[in-house]
């Protein structure tokens, strides 16, 4: 008998999956449950992180580059800029000097002759307009001929111009403004002789053309060039008022380091706390040097375009990737999730499902060896399952034949004793009940080993149970049984099929009576709870109704605790010992749970619970 136990819980009696022990998936505590539920989003998740984090690193990397990068191509811009500027100026001065140390050179061979001299600085004055005036001297300051015909011989140069000649130095004085505001500097070059520096020739240089360079070094809207002198005082501004007042710049950062002979590019910031870019260059030979500035929101305006469409490409592609990476999740959890439905397919008794996809891959040869063993599964069920109900009709054959032996003596006899009122009597009580025990075997039996349906309608639970104790007072009062019926409100109505809730109370409460066979208290109480106070519920039932079916009969051990769901296990006779488990089913397909409590001498409490899954109203 027990081997016939073993084999027909193994084949015929199909567990439900816990509704309250659904287990969260590898990333909780990370990443928020309702997310980590599903194996597409783990995958999109990780694939996402995957792609994310180097392409964001990546992206900073670069735009930090390519800032840097900018940067530096701008300054070295700017700085190449100044660089020609330097260049120009100094041709734009050395023009002159050449043409005077020419001039000088034709000079030395007419010297002293005047007429001669004055014709040679005449036709310089005619034929280079950069010259104002033209003279030439002897080394005491003599003025012996100019290009000024008719304005007599008057020399008024600087002194300091012929101490310079006798020292062999080109001297260039510092740039002067004439009342029509035209800049100009003196320049005089010896008049040599044999060798001998034997005079000077000085001319007043017009410098227009220069302002005119400086001015033309334009960068957008703000970005301007300046020429200071050796001493820092503005010699060309586009602001020429500056250069009216002689503005000297020779506190300023990059004034100071042209000044020093230093050619770059820095950043630095105004007394009004203006960004600049600064390059500068210094005029070779002269002491001056040219500076341009730029305001350093438009000369690194690029540089922000670029930065701005740089993270819009990687925003982007962050979207792209998490496109792909949901995309990707769900094309290889599609064939897992069939898989799945597959297996609870099978697992709900349903083998003669077959997954069908074809794939040739490590998932399409698990699907392959799945459905195999589900037909394995098939084939050993078929096989076991007639063997275990043979047997398990042998045990059952067994039981009848012990109770056709009294049955048959009593046929045998009652043709003799049919007028023997106390054998009628027997026979007449002995045959129903024996019929009885017959059928009440048989229907457990058909019960267990049958895979039955739901048919869920609203119920009202607390109403399903005083039902049943209504049907069962006759009982109450035989087996003197007080019975106590406690609700917490009237709100106890679910989806769910009745006569099997029905069946699954009647099944507790007459064990709960054969527990007390010498009278006692029977308490069933009823409480809607809410999921708080269960964290291990799934999310999607909001609350359950707990109903608590508790006797004061001798209770059981520890021992008989774990055997009593366990089909064919009984303490009491007339029975297969498959109501408790045959009531676990049921409360099981319906998504809830039962538990049983109990103490030898004291009592056994049963509680199921039952999810909530469509509230009803009062």
């Amino acid at each position: 008998m027990k081997r016939i136990r073993s084999r027909l819980k193994r084949l015929l009696f199909y567990p439900v999956k816990n509704h309250y022990q659904k287990q969260y998936l590898p990333l909780r505590g990370i990443i928020p449950n309702w997310v980590c539920r599903k194996l597409w989003t783990q995958i999109a998740i990780i694939l996402l992180i995957i792609v994310t984090i180097p392409v964001v690193l990546l992206g900073v990397f670069l735009i930090d580059t390519s800032q840097k990068a900018v940067k530096k191509s701008v300054l070295n811009n700017h700085k190449e800029i100044v660089t020609r500027a330097a260049q120009e100026i100094k041709l734009f001065v050395k023009q002159p000097r050449d043409l005077l140390n020419t001039t000088a050179a034709m000079l030395g061979v007419v010297y002293p002759a005047p007429w001669k001299q004055e014709t040679v600085l005449v036709e310089l004055a005619l034929n280079q307009l950069i010259f104002m005036r033209v003279s030439s001297g002897d080394l005491s300051g003599r003025e012996i001929a100019n290009s000024e015909l008719g304005r007599g011989l008057k020399w008024d140069y600087p002194k300091d111009a012929l101490e310079g000649i006798k020292r062999r130095k080109t001297y260039v004085s510092n740039v002067k403004i004439l009342d029509n505001h035209i800049p100009y500097l003196t320049m005089a070059v010896p008049i040599k002789k044999m060798g001998k520096i034997v005079g000077v020739l000085i001319a007043d240089v017009n410098l227009r053309g220069m302002w005119e360079i400086v001015d033309n070094i334009r960068l957008d809207k703000t970005g301007r060039a300046f020429l200071v002198s050796n001493g820092g005082t503005l010699i060309a501004h586009q602001d020429k008022k500056k250069v009216l007042r002689n503005e000297n710049l020779k506190g300023q950062k990059d004034v100071q380091s042209v000044l020093a002979g230093r050619t770059g590019a820095i950043e630095l910031e105004d007394k009004f706390r203006e960004k600049w870019i600064s390059s500068y260059a210094p005029i070779p030979g002269l002491g001056w040097g040219i500076v341009l500035r730029q305001k350093q929101d438009e000369a690194y305006l690029f540089s922000k375009v670029m930065k701005t469409q740089s993270w819009i490409i990687i925003i982007l592609s962050e979207l792209a990737a998490i496109l792909v990476s949901i995309l990707i999740a769900k094309v290889v959890v599609r064939p897992i999730k069939t898989l799945v439905s597959g297996v609870k397919r099978v697992a709900d008794g349903d083998l003669d499902h077959k997954i069908v996809m074809r794939r040739h891959d490590e998932i399409g040869e698990l699907i392959r060896s799945f459905n195999d063993m589900t037909e394995k599964l098939k084939r050993a069920k078929a096989r076991e399952r007639l063997s275990a109900i043979g047997e398990a009709a042998s045990g059952i054959a067994h039981e009848l034949k012990n109770s056709l032996v009294p049955i048959k003596s009593f046929v045998q006899l009652f043709p003799q004793k049919h007028r023997d009122k106390k054998f009628v009597d027997r026979f007449s009580k002995l045959v129903p009940d024996e019929i009885k025990r017959w059928e009440y075997m048989l229907k457990e039996l058909s019960d267990f080993s049958s895979h039955f349906e739901l048919r869920t309608v609203e119920t009202d639970v607390k109403e399903l149970i005083n039902n049943v104790l209504e049907v069962m007072r006759e009982k109450f009062i035989e087996k003197k049984i007080n019975v106590k019926c406690d609700a917490q409100n009237d709100n106890f109505r679910i989806k769910a099929d009745p006569q099997k809730l029905k069946q699954v109370f009647m099944n507790l409460i007459i064990n709960a009576i054969n527990a007390m066979p010498e009278g006692g208290l029977l308490i069933v109480s009823m409480n809607l709870i809410n999921s708080k106070s269960f964290p291990s519920k799934a999310e999607s039932s909001p609350a359950h109704i707990e109903v608590r079916v508790k006797d004061t009969g001798k209770g059981m051990s520890r021992d008989a605790l774990e055997e009593i769901f366990e089909p064919f296990h009984t303490t009491k006779g007339g029975g297969m010992g498959l109501g408790l488990t045959i009531s676990r089913r049921i409360v099981e397909q319906h998504g809830g749970s039962i538990d049983v409590e109990s103490e030898i001498d004291v009592g056994t409490t049963f509680l199921v619970r039952l999810p909530v899954t469509q509230m009803g109203t009062p």
